[in-house]
């Protein structure tokens, strides 16, 4: 499926993940038109301003007509409201490929059933505390990983095309089952998150006001609290099952660590930290895929 050529691809929605995306075929040269479609203009007109995309339109139907692939980018819950509309308008516009971006996937291949088969599911690991199409950049995927959750009934050939999208983004591909998805996802993005709003709440009702005090520790813990609230209360509610598991696995942890330090187990609290040290570098391919970053402190 388009072999021959680039096909053009419509961007549903042109905030941060999808003006990068839109950025970085780009950058790779991509040779077909990147159009948008959104509810409002001032983002669309910006994109184009920025030379994201080559047009918008404020009509969906024309914008799903004209396409050859889809890139809905959306937070969870307005992907799982616009989806079926998205796939009722592209079986009778010539079936263009569909993919998403949100980071839940159980909740979006619900919403989307099983009558298209070229609907494939796809979330990257990648993004930024800060929102909005002028937020975008080319680089935002190099290096880093777009997971995919076809199922056995997914067109090859659209899969294809959506690898193909990606890895002309710079990013590499994983297939996985929608269940270890949001399972995996929850442990390793939305936890992280939710302790970052926690531990920002804490600071944020401190009687001293320590954030004022806060060095890199304090930036790195937080830096994520400053994400958009919308996406992650939509997280929050669309992976919520697997996020409680994923949280009460971590309060075990703390808990557990609680106890060493009440009882003064130093020699249990150092061999902790020190299997945490050896297993955060072990993973500094992935967490820094472009660049090792030094070890920072206080």
């Amino acid at each position: 499926m388009y072999a021959d050529h680039d096909p053009i691809v419509a961007f549903l929605g042109l905030g941060l993940i999808s003006g990068s995306l839109a950025g970085a075929l780009k950058r790779g040269n991509w040779s077909a038109d990147l159009i948008a479609w959104g509810p409002r203009a001032p983002s669309l007109e910006r994109g184009l301003a920025l030379g994201l995309i080559d047009r918008f339109s404020l009509d969906l139907p024309t914008v799903v007509a004209e396409a050859d692939v889809i890139v809905i980018g959306a937070p969870p819950e307005a992907t799982v409201q616009l989806l079926p509309e998205v796939l009722d308008l592209a079986l009778a516009s010539g079936e263009p490929v569909v993919t998403d971006m949100a980071s839940i996937k159980g909740v979006i291949v619900e919403a989307a059933g099983t009558s298209y088969p070229r609907f494939v599911p796809g979330h990257p690991i990648a993004g930024s505390e800060n929102s909005g199409i002028g937020a975008a950049y080319p680089e935002l995927f190099d290096g880093r990983e777009v997971i995919l959750t076809p199922s056995g009934a997914t067109d090859t050939l659209a899969l294809n095309t959506v690898e193909r999208l990606w890895t002309t983004a710079g990013a590499h591909i994983t297939h996985m089952s929608v269940a270890d998805h949001d399972a995996a996802l929850a442990a390793s993005s939305h936890v992280p998150h939710m302790v970052a709003y926690a531990l920002t709440s804490m600071l944020a009702n401190h009687a001293l006001s320590p954030m004022q005090h806060g060095g890199g520790a304090l930036r790195d813990m937080t830096r994520i609290a400053a994400s958009d609230p919308l996406m992650w209360r939509d997280i929050a509610m669309t992976n919520r099952d697997a996020i409680l598991t994923a949280m009460d696995a971590m309060a075990q942890e703390h808990d557990h660590l609680r106890t060493l330090i009440a009882e003064a187990d130093g020699d249990a609290i150092e061999t902790l930290f020190a299997r945490c040290r050896a297993v955060r570098r072990q993973h500094d391919d992935i967490l820094n895929p472009l660049t090792l970053e030094p070890e920072q402190t206080d």
